[in-house]
């Protein structure tokens, strides 16, 4: 099987993904969230099937785990290791190499700052960039664009059962999932 160019991206399908996925994971949805993760994981890196389910499992599984067990206080060490499986077989396939670790840890981070943040703030935009940078191979100050726009949509959804007068308004998390996604389209094919 040929290696996968991780750079090779369409922006705006995968920015629309990434949308529907958050829309998933806040509501619950989590079965839906594994019927897009495969959508993405084939989409994104053509792997084969078996090597795809396996993909999105390890990712489906940490959200998940992650996300239930909000108010129980998260067993981060279980949600590391699927995250480590997850990266470790990009890592096997992806033509450029990298720290499947460290990018794993890097995404742990982000949400772990991202679940304390109820606006955009630095430390957010910091974490999301390091986490791209160390997958692509690039400055994490290039990405600080990208970071903006994904840490702006990121704070707009709403939890299921919050209160009806503030619900999320999800045309607009699209769009600046798709603008962080185009941005950093740029940036990482042009390294």
């Amino acid at each position: 099987m040929a290696d996968v160019d991780l750079r090779d991206l369409n922006a705006q399908s995968v920015g629309e993904l990434d949308a529907d996925m958050w829309r998933s994971y806040y509501n619950h949805e989590f079965f839906k969230l594994f019927v897009q993760l495969l959508r993405l994981i084939k989409l994104q890196l053509g792997l084969n099937w078996f090597l795809t389910i396996r993909l999105a499992y390890y990712a489906a599984w940490a959200a998940a785990d992650y996300r239930i067990r909000k108010h129980k206080g998260v067993n981060n060490a279980r949600v590391l290791r699927n995250l480590s499986k997850f990266y470790r077989l990009i890592a096997r396939h992806s033509a450029e190499p990298f720290d499947y670790e460290r990018v794993a840890k890097l995404e742990l981070e982000w949400w772990d700052v991202h679940r304390k943040s109820y606006k955009n703030n630095p430390k957010l935009e910091r974490a999301l960039a390091e986490a791209a940078a160390a997958l692509y191979n690039v400055d994490a100050a290039r990405l600080k664009e990208y970071a903006h726009y994904r840490a702006e949509a990121m704070i707009l959804p709403r939890h299921e059962g919050d209160d009806s007068s503030n619900q999320t308004d999800w045309a607009k998390v699209t769009e600046l999932t798709v603008k962080a996604w185009q941005v950093l389209c740029l940036v990482i094919q042009d390294n």
